[in-house]
C-alpha cells in the first residue's frame, strides 16, 4: 500500500513549526500531510497546499509547534494506572506523622469504593525513618485492623503491619528465599520488612486485582488503563515500552481488542515477557515482534539486581557501614548468562535491569556471551544502568547495548548516592560519558516508581540537581546532556531501542506520531524545565487530544 492510497483520508496539518526530529540540522516545516497513519510530506503552507489532493482534510494549528511524540522507554504502565485509584500514594511523606494522615485521608476513600481487607501504600522513602524501613510494630500504629502492604519508593522492598505479616504466614521459621532477604531483629524473628524475591513470600493485592478473571475486576483495571492513557497522551506521550507479568499483557490485549483500529486516547505499547514466561514461550514458536504497530511484544525482562535506595543495587565495593554487603544479586553470575543465551539462541532481545555496577558488568558478559550463539543481532537493553564504570561504557559501545535510563530518579537519588556509593557515585547516570562513547540512549520515567512528566526527566538529564536547586547543587555537571540530546533519546533513541525505524521522527514512511507544544522544547533553558508541558498529542494521525 502507497504512502498516498486513494482509499484512505488524507490529512494537511498546519503548524508555526513542524520539527522533524531532535539531530543537528534537522530543518523545521510548516506544514505537513498524513495519510493512512503515516507521514507523507512536509514543507511549506503553500507546496501542503499545492501538493494536496482533493478532498483532503486541512487543520490548521495556528501556534502550535509539533515535534515527534515522546516514548517513555521504561514502564510498568498497568501498575500506574492502577496506582492512581487503587493505592495510597507516600511519596510526599517526609515524617512518620505524614503516613498517620495519608492512611486517616484514605480510610472513608476504601470504605465507599467496599475495596478488599487489604491497604495498600507506594512510594515510601527510608527517609522517612531515618535512613531505614518501619517495622510491622510501627506500621499497627497507622493501621491496625487491616492487612498493610506498603511498597517502597523504588519498589524493591514492601513493609508489612503485624496483620500482614500473619495472612502471609511469614515467621521466624520462614526462611530466607534465593535472591531475596527477610529483615529480621537481634531474636530472628521478621521485622515486617522484606527485599527483593522476598517480597513474593506475600501476594501484591494491587497485583491480585490485575490478575483477576472477575468481571468486575477486570472492569476497574480497563477502566484505570483508559484514564492512564489519556492522560499520558496529554503530556505529549504516544508510546510506552512495559514489562510486566502476563496479567499487564492480558489487559492491553483487552485493550486492543477493543478498538482494531487504534482510536481514541490510544498508546502504542510494546511489551516485554518476565523470564519466568521465556520457556513457555519459545515451546509455543513464538519470538520477539509479535503484534502489530499498537501493540507487540519485544524482549525478555531479567532483574540482575535490587536499588540504590534499598541499598540492594549490585556493586564491586561494600556499603559504607556494612560487614560486607554488596548488595543482592537477583539473577547474576553463571545464571544471569545461562538466561541471557537461553533468550538469544531463541531469538528474544534481553532487557536486564542493573542498577550497580557489578550487574551491568556481569549483564555486559552474559551480553558478550548471547553474541555468540543468537541467530541475528538482536537489540538487546540494559535498564536503569545508573552506576557503569568507564570501561564498562566502553564495552556497551562495543556491543551495541542500548542504555535505558531514567534521568527523573537522579534528583531523588543524589542524597543516597552520596551515602551509599561514595566513590562510585563518580559514575553514577554517566549521561555524557555514554553520549561520547557512541552508546544510544533511550529514556524512560519508571512510572509508578516515579511520575512520567516528561519535564522531570529532561531536568535530570540537563540539569542533575535536586528539584528546585539552584546552579551550586548541580551533580557532576560534566555529565549532563543538552536538551536536543535529551529530547532525542525521549524520541528516536527510544524508538531504535526496539528497532523501530520509523518511529521517534516525522518523516515520510513514518508514523504519524505527534507531541503538541505552545513553543520549541529545544530552546527550553535547563533550570526552565519545570514549566515545560505539551499541550496534547496526537497518534496516527487521529484526532489530537489536549491536555485540560
Amino acid at each position: 500500500m502507497s504512502l498516498r492510497d486513494p482509499r484512505q483520508s488524507e490529512t494537511v496539518w498546519l503548524a508555526r513549526s513542524i520539527i522533524p526530529g531532535f539531530r543537528a540540522g534537522d530543518r523545521a516545516a510548516t506544514a505537513m500531510i498524513t495519510c493512512g497513519g503515516s507521514v507523507v510530506a512536509l514543507g511549506t503552507r503553500r507546496q501542503a497546499l499545492r501538493w494536496k489532493r482533493a478532498g483532503a482534510r486541512v487543520i490548521d494549528l495556528s501556534n502550535v509547534v509539533i515535534t515527534p511524540g515522546l516514548i517513555d522507554s521504561h514502564t510498568h504502565l498497568l501498575y500506574w494506572a492502577l496506582n492512581q485509584c487503587e493505592v495510597v500514594d507516600l511519596r510526599d511523606a517526609r515524617r512518620p506523622v505524614d503516613l498517620e494522615r495519608a492512611f486517616r485521608a484514605s480510610r472513608a476513600q476504601r470504605a465507599a469504593r467496599g475495596e478488599s481487607d487489604w491497604v495498600v501504600g507506594a512510594r515510601l522513602s527510608a527517609r522517612v525513618f531515618g535512613d531505614r524501613f518501619p517495622t510491622a510494630a510501627e506500621l499497627d500504629r497507622y493501621v491496625p485492623d487491616r492487612p498493610l502492604y506498603v511498597r517502597s519508593h523504588d519498589g524493591h522492598t514492601v513493609c508489612l503491619n503485624t496483620r500482614a505479616l500473619q495472612v502471609a504466614r511469614i515467621r521466624k521459621t520462614t526462611r530466607d528465599p534465593v535472591g531475596g532477604r527477610i529483615a529480621r531483629d537481634d531474636r530472628g524473628a521478621p521485622t515486617g520488612v522484606l527485599h527483593e524475591r522476598a517480597i513474593e513470600l506475600v501476594s501484591d493485592p494491587v497485583q491480585q486485582l490485575a490478575r483477576s478473571e472477575d468481571g468486575g475486576a477486570m472492569a476497574r483495571v480497563d477502566r484505570a488503563l483508559d484514564g492512564a492513557c489519556r492522560a499520558l497522551r496529554m503530556m505529549g506521550i504516544v508510546a510506552v515500552h512495559t514489562m510486566d507479568g502476563p496479567e499487564s499483557l492480558r489487559a492491553m490485549q483487552r485493550r486492543r481488542s477493543r478498538d482494531s483500529r487504534g482510536q481514541g486516547a490510544e498508546v502504542r505499547v510494546t511489551h516485554a515477557i518476565p523470564l519466568a514466561m521465556l520457556d513457555h514461550a519459545t515451546a509455543l514458536g513464538l519470538r520477539a515482534g509479535l503484534g502489530d504497530d499498537w501493540l507487540r511484544v519485544a524482549a525478555v525482562k531479567i532483574f540482575s539486581d535490587g536499588a540504590l535506595g534499598s541499598r540492594t543495587a549490585l556493586m564491586f565495593e561494600a556499603y559504607p557501614g556494612t560487614k560486607g554487603d554488596y548488595g543482592q544479586a537477583v539473577v547474576a553470575g553463571a545464571e544471569l548468562r545461562e538466561a541471557v543465551c537461553r533468550a538469544a539462541s531463541a531469538g528474544w532481545p534481553v532487557w536486564v535491569h542493573a542498577i550497580g555496577d557489578r550487574a551491568v558488568s556481569e549483564s555486559l558478559d552474559a551480553i558478550a556471551a548471547a553474541r555468540k550463539v543468537e541467530p541475528t543481532p538482536l537489540q538487546h537493553r540494559i535498564e536503569h544502568a545508573q552506576c557503569v564504570r568507564p570501561r564498562d561504557v566502553a564495552r556497551m559501545a562495543r556491543l551495541g547495548v542500548i542504555a535505558s535510563m531514567q534521568p527523573c530518579h537522579l534528583p531523588g537519588d543524589i542524597a543516597n548516592a552520596n551515602a551509599a556509593w561514595p566513590r562510585a557515585r563518580r559514575n553514577a547516570y554517566p549521561f555524557r560519558r555514554m553520549l561520547e562513547r557512541g552508546v544510544t540512549l533511550a529514556f524512560g520515567s519508571d512510572m509508578p516508581i516515579e511520575e512520567p512528566a516528561p519535564w522531570r526527566g529532561l531536568w535530570g538529564a540537563t540539569y542533575r540537581a535536586e528539584w528546585g536547586a539552584d546552579a551550586h547543587g548541580i551533580w557532576f555537571p560534566e555529565q549532563r546532556t543538552t536538551m536536543r540530546e535529551a529530547l532525542y533519546a525521549f524520541t528516536r533513541g527510544a524508538a531504535m531501542s526496539v528497532g523501530d525505524e520509523a518511529g521517534g521522527i516525522l518523516r515520510p514512511g513514518a508514523g504519524a506520531d505527534m507531541a503538541l507544544w505552545s513553543d520549541d522544547p529545544r530552546r527550553t533553558r535547563s533550570r526552565e524545565c519545570a514549566a515545560l508541558a505539551a499541550l496534547g498529542s496526537i497518534v496516527g494521525g487521529g484526532d489530537p487530544i489536549w491536555a485540560k
